[in-house]
This record gives structure tokens, sequence and C-alpha cells, in this order.
């Protein structure tokens, strides 16, 4: 039976540390397969619904912008996703087993992970806590505090 871990990655340290952990956990083992998944954050306002009826050529326009849009943010987390695969692979983790994902936020990050989780058949979802100082730093941000509070059917692992 393989493991699938799904690794919720974003430029936090948090994720990053989420990252180390898989690195360290799962080194040289056999039959691990490591998703990168991060959640695109909404279209920017300029590129919804202005509340008309559009016509083919501004519906065409509108999703051509979209799609730019998508590539655009894609682009921006390329070097974060190269670094992250870099680091599995350095542990022992084969490049074949290491995949990247992304998914629109459809309506929120929290939601949008554990949908993936669910519909890949992932045994873990490996995230970061937020860090939010030390007054704070027993709360979970409010993604992680989603996640932990509605994941059903696979682990959940925080990384401190």
């Amino acid at each position: 039976m393989r493991n699938k871990i799904l690794i919720a990655l974003d430029d936090s340290e948090g994720a990053w540390k989420g990252v180390e952990y898989v690195a360290q956990t799962f080194n040289n083992a056999q039959g691990v397969e490591v998703t990168l998944f991060h959640v695109l954050p909404g279209l920017p306002t300029g590129l919804w619904d202005a509340g008309h009826v559009l016509t083919k050529e501004e519906e065409k326009v509108r999703r051509r912008l979209a799609a730019e849009w998508e590539k655009g943010a894609k682009k921006e987390l390329e070097d974060l996703f190269k670094k992250a695969q870099e680091r599995l692979v350095a542990a022992g983790v084969p490049v074949a087993m290491i995949t990247r994902d992304f998914s629109p936020d459809y309506s929120n990050v929290a939601q949008d992970i554990m949908d993936e989780a669910r519909k890949g058949g992932y045994s873990t979802v490996v995230m970061g806590r937020r860090g939010l100082g030390p007054i704070k730093s027993a709360l979970l941000g409010s993604v992680t505090n989603g996640v932990v509070q509605h994941a059903q059917g696979f682990a959940v692992t925080i990384v401190e």
C-alpha cells in the first residue's frame, strides 16, 4: 500500500517546515507519493463579473485574462515548488513520486485542501502551524484550524 501525502504549500515558514518534516520522516521510504499542493488566491476583482451579461467577445477576453492571471500566479510559486522538490529528492523521495498541483480558491482554502485530500485519496495532509507570535503560539492559523476541525478520512499532521 502506498502512502499518499499532500503537503499544503505556500511561501510561509510553517509550510516549509512541513516539507522538512516529510523529508526527514519519509527519507528513503518505499511507496511514498508526495504532492506539493497550493490553493491559488481568488481572481482579482478586475476579473470578476461586472454585473452585466457579457457578449461572447467579452467572455472570451475575460477567460483569457483569467487564464493569464492563473499562469502568472503559478509561475510566481515555481521557485518554491522547485526548492521543495529538490529537498524531498535529496532526502530520498524519488522525483517520479513527487507531483505538483494547484487549485483555484473555490470556497475557502481549508475546504479546498480537504476537497483535494479526499478527491486524491491522500492518507495524510501535512501543514505548518501559522506563526502568530509568542502570546498566540498555542493557536492554529485559520486555514490549519479549519482543516483540523473538519478533516474526515485522512490524517492531518501539523508541523511546529
